[in-house]
């Protein structure tokens, strides 16, 4: 079952789309658990973890090796390309490149982290990200959005006087305001620690209970329940003078995506035109568009077979069935609602 993030997250961390963690190798025998097949949202910090890698050519390898099409299944059932790994190179679900800052792998959770564009960027585009991606034993990824947040100087701030648990004396080292730009570049507040170390939240998030603790130096771990009886529990790193979220649990539940592994487009790269030139496919390794469709629609591959899901919230689902050949020369378009058959011939 793909456990979505809640409603109340969305829109807390509306600049951040979704993400992933590490699964143990362990013996084969056995049937894994289910921290083993979908991992954790932990972040990874090399100096505290041994066999954690930053290496480039060791984490081209890895990449080289989980080479698909993972693909996010929503509740209708309907799929949204979410990354496409091709080669050691990795594609958003809109074909645009992930450039990370950095990039940290330890056994099969590979954690990223891009900085915000600060210079000319305005709103969302200044904010940091990290995602973390685990790859599955059943060889799908399991994605957590580990949001980030900036710090400022600690200042009391309006709306921000619901206390989470007590003082904690380990925080006065962490005190600040810890934001996020918004779209319209104000800055949106998430927690702020006074330097007694008590911890404030926003009122309109209508707590009624709440507690927090500090480990290892430096993972705050919070759980508040809020009116209507939703109970939250998060771990919080504090990490190179930044807040950064770990793993999340809404009602117990931890919270993560399911992306499913499909085959690569790049398989079958190319142009493939019809007769009288009116459709045409094209195949690149970030994105698949046909001439007669929204470049918005989904494209699934599964061995030598196309298929692209035109969604509509009105009329139900599209199928369109192209299959390419042997040889990669030609490709047979099949419409909906039986629409007929068009060959379409690969461009040289």
């Amino acid at each position: 079952m793909i456990k979505k993030f809640s409603s109340i997250l969305l829109s807390l961390l509306s600049i951040l789309f979704f993400i992933s963690c590490s699964a143990s190798i362990v013996d084969s025998t056995q049937p894994l658990s289910n921290e083993e097949i979908i991992g954790n949202g932990d972040v990874i910090e090399p100096a505290k973890e041994p066999q954690a890698t930053e290496d480039k050519a060791i984490i081209s390898e890895f990449l080289k090796q989980h080479n698909g099409v993972y693909y996010a299944q929503y509740e209708d059932g309907s799929l949204g390309v979410r990354y496409i790994i091709d080669n050691d190179t990795i594609y958003n679900g809109y074909g645009t490149l992930i450039d990370a800052t950095t990039r940290v792998l330890l056994e099969n959770k590979l954690q990223i982290y891009k900085e915000g564009a600060q210079n000319t960027a305005s709103g969302y585009d200044k904010n940091n990200e990290m995602y973390t991606l685990n790859f599955g034993e059943d060889g799908n990824i399991y994605l957590f959005a580990n949001a980030v947040f900036d710090s400022e100087t600690y200042l009391a701030t309006e709306g921000y006087k619901t206390t989470i648990g007590e003082p904690i004396d380990g925080l006065k080292t962490y005190s600040a305001n810890y934001y996020y730009y918004d779209y319209d570049d104000s800055k949106k507040y998430y927690i702020l620690i006074d330097t007694s170390g008590q911890i404030y939240m926003d009122d309109n998030f209508g707590i009624n209970y709440s507690r927090a603790s500090l480990t290892n130096g430096n993972v705050l771990t919070i759980t508040y329940t809020q009116f209507g009886g939703i109970t939250s529990k998060q771990d919080l790193y504090f990490y190179n003078n930044k807040l950064i979220y770990g793993n999340t649990y809404i009602n117990n539940e931890l919270q993560y995506e399911k992306l499913i592994k499909h085959d690569l487009f790049s398989t079958y790269t190319g142009t493939y035109v019809s007769d009288d030139k009116n459709t045409t496919l094209t195949v690149k390794a970030e994105q698949i568009t046909l001439s007669t469709l929204s470049r918005y629609d989904t494209p699934v591959i599964i061995g030598n077979t196309l298929t692209i899901y035109q969604y509509s919230s009105r009329y139900p689902t599209k199928e369109h069935k192209i299959v390419f050949s042997d040889d990669k020369t030609q490709a047979v378009y099949t419409k909906p609602d039986g629409g007929g058959t068009i060959v379409l011939t690969k461009q040289e």
